[in-house]
């Protein structure tokens, strides 16, 4: 199915981007109200349980940081193919460990692969006409911020009623359709960034030091994003306790 910028994007792939970015993003917020339980199962003191959700959110940073430049230097589509891969790879990993440090290794990387929706927001851009970019483009944001808001509810959800490892599992399960979904329906986009992955780096650092208007919403954004992660993965071993 090819989409191009002349003809605009059908409203079929940004709703599917949508989806996808919300389920995708739910990876590294599944286990905020699992903590308590993890903590239990594995008999380790809450502070040590709080760093997985810690080394999600460090690996989500690494991931936008390493990851995301790299679609404009490769195929799009075959880039979010191979990183659905891995994140299921690291899904499967978080279900069967039994280990606390499997744990942390699994998180870190499940944060590091879950980047997709960051890599949606530019084809949503670059195949949407004029008219249509600024809903399209918001569209794929509103599903990128559900998934984060209800991937809370859900995960304490079937933590509580199946163990916090079966959310892990569904949550693995999910990548398999997501992955047939990208292959049968995402377009393919050329890469528009023919230097080496260094310059690539380097024009990313440029950018974070020339532009004060990207200064300023990136250090919003971290105070922003930061400041809820943080009330999240304390307040669930709050609620664990006796009212």
């Amino acid at each position: 199915m090819q989409e191009n910028s002349s003809h605009g994007i059908s409203r079929t792939v940004i709703w599917l981007m949508a989806i996808i970015s919300g389920l995708v993003v739910a990876n590294n917020y599944y286990n905020q109200p699992l903590l308590a339980l993890i903590s239990e199962e594995l008999q380790v003191s809450e502070s040590a349980a709080s760093k997985i959700s810690v080394l999600t959110q460090v690996g989500y940073a690494l991931g936008l940081l390493l990851i995301v430049p790299l679609g404009d230097k490769f195929f799009r589509k075959k880039l979010i193919l191979i990183d659905l891969f891995l994140v299921f790879g690291s899904l499967l990993w978080m279900t069967f460990a039994t280990q606390l440090w499997m744990l942390y290794a699994a998180s870190l990387l499940i944060g590091a692969t879950s980047v997709i929706p960051q890599l949606f927001v530019p084809i949503a851009a670059e195949l949407s006409s004029d008219k249509e970019k600024s809903s399209n483009i918001g569209l794929v944001m509103s599903g990128l911020l559900l998934g984060i808001l209800l991937s809370r509810f859900i995960g304490g959800i079937v933590g509580e009623v199946w163990g916090w490892r079966a959310m892990f599992g569904i949550a693995a399960g999910l990548m398999i359709l997501v992955w047939l979904a990208v292959y049968k329906m995402l377009p393919e986009l050329s890469p528009n960034f023919e230097g080496t992955y260094k310059e690539l780096m380097r024009s990313v650092a440029q950018l974070a030091k020339t532009q004060p208007i990207l200064q300023l919403a990136s250090f919003r954004g971290a105070m922003a994003f930061g400041s809820m992660c943080a009330l999240f993965t304390t307040l669930v071993f709050h609620m664990e306790n006796h009212p």
